[in-house]
């Protein structure tokens, strides 16, 4: 007999689901450091960031023209959708794109890898979640451990001037935070596909205007940066879609975890393509940094082994399925 999928079973398999995406997303986000550090040796962050929205543009503006083509904004939400969009893409890569000019990629991964602890402190102060006093010390280790990682910095060729480039990062990992708070509220009332391309869209036209004032070319190179810039405009449409799905799917808690991952493949691909290194002082800050991360969400762990539980009972029952049908 064939097995019936109950709403329980849906729900797992829509969990677990989101699980992957967030996996895939971090993948692809941790690649992202090093192809925005790859275009930049040939296009202006600015530039850079224009052509990359507009590219994602191009994915998100027939489902606006369609799907979503009636959909109503409240008027009591546009200053958070204001407020979503300022802060990321906006400002957020307008940070990100700059800082890389004067980091490594591995460093800003490994800045970045902080957007949890933030998040987690926006719980705190927005959402008045109460955390345990172990968070605060792990809160003030991977601080200390960031200052480190900065301050032990030299620099190089690829890295003129990391303190500031970790210091532009940061501001991004702020800028981020605060869109993603604003977008898990916004997500009870707008599909997460509809705010995706909504901050897509008005992050092309926001970076084109600042390339016209800034007064930078228009002009796309047909080489192999090419297809970089291409890689990173479907990187923004999946990441955005994909992330918006789970944020939607699973707690903020839940999928902020998950940001654990990105810093591990920033500095992979950092260093297998860019022959990027960090100093003794700074993998000393490193471990800091993760340490005061996991101290500051002490259920991680918990939670990992739970995911993998979820995911093994999950291929047994069908695998199990399987069987029964054949």
């Amino acid at each position: 007999m064939l097995k019936v999928l109950t709403t329980g079973d849906n729900n797992k398999r829509r969990e677990m689901f989101a699980y992957i995406s967030l996996f895939f997303c971090m993948i692809t986000y941790g690649a992202s450091f090093l192809a925005m550090k790859v275009v930049l040796f040939q296009y202006s962050p600015t530039t850079m960031m224009m052509f990359r929205m507009c590219i994602s543009s191009t994915v998100f503006i027939p489902f606006m023209l369609t799907v979503y083509k009636n959909i109503k904004i409240r008027k009591s939400d546009i200053g958070l959708l204001l407020l979503m969009t300022i802060c990321e893409p906006c400002l957020y890569f307008l940070f990100e794109a700059n800082a890389l000019s004067f980091t490594t990629s591995s460093q800003a991964g490994i800045v970045y890898s902080m957007l949890p602890l933030f998040i987690t402190i926006g719980a705190i102060i927005i959402l008045r979640e109460k955390v345990p006093l172990a968070a605060f010390g792990g809160f003030l280790i991977a601080i200390v451990g960031s200052i480190m990682l900065s301050c032990g910095s030299t620099a190089t060729e690829i890295a003129p001037r990391p303190l500031l480039g970790n210091t532009l990062e940061f501001m991004a990992v702020i800028m981020t935070t605060v869109s993603i708070i604003t977008t898990k509220y916004l997500m009870d009332r707008y599909p997460p596909f509809f705010l995706a391309a909504f901050q897509t869209i008005s992050g092309a036209v926001f970076f084109t205007a600042l390339n016209i004032v800034q007064g930078h070319s228009f002009h796309l190179n047909l080489n192999m940066t090419t297809f970089v810039i291409i890689y990173l405009g479907i990187v923004t449409v999946s990441d955005y879609a994909l992330y918006n799905f789970a944020m939607c799917t699973l707690s903020a808690s839940k999928a902020s975890a998950f940001l654990y991952l990105q810093p591990v493949f920033a500095i992979f691909f950092g260093v297998v393509f860019l022959n990027e290194f960090l100093s003794p002082i700074q993998i000393v800050a490193v471990i800091m940094i993760f340490v005061g991360l996991i101290l500051s969400q002490k259920k991680m762990l918990v939670r990992a082994r739970r995911i993998a539980r979820n995911i093994k009972s999950t291929i047994r029952s069908d695998i199990g399925a399987i069987k029964i049908y054949k």
